[in-house]
C-alpha cells in the first residue's frame, strides 16, 4: 500500500497494518521534526523519528494504550 505525504510517497511495508506521520518539535534544539507511528501487523506499535530507521520504540497493544490514554487524559 501506498500513501502519500504532501508531494511525497510514502511506501507501506509488509509488517504495517497502518501509519501516522505528525510534526513536531526535537527536544534539543527545538528544530521541526516528522515522528512515524506505525501500528504493525501482530499488534504491537512503533515509534520513528523520521530520518533515522536505527532509532525507535516497539511498544505492545496493552502499553501503547496506556500512552494514548495519557495523551488524551492530559496526565503525566
Amino acid at each position: 500500500m501506498e500513501t502519500v505525504r504532501g508531494d511525497k510517497p510514502v511506501v507501506q511495508h509488509k509488517n504495517e497494518r497502518s501509519r501516522i506521520v505528525v510534526e513536531g518539535r526535537r527536544t534539543d534544539d527545538g528544530a521541526l521534526c516528522t515522528l512515524v507511528v506505525v501500528r504493525e501487523v501482530g499488534g504491537t506499535w512503533a515509534l520513528h523519528p523520521h530520518g533515522d530507521a536505527k532509532l525507535g520504540v516497539r511498544l505492545a497493544r496493552a502499553e501503547a494504550l496506556k500512552v494514548a490514554q495519557a495523551i488524551l487524559a492530559g496526565e503525566p
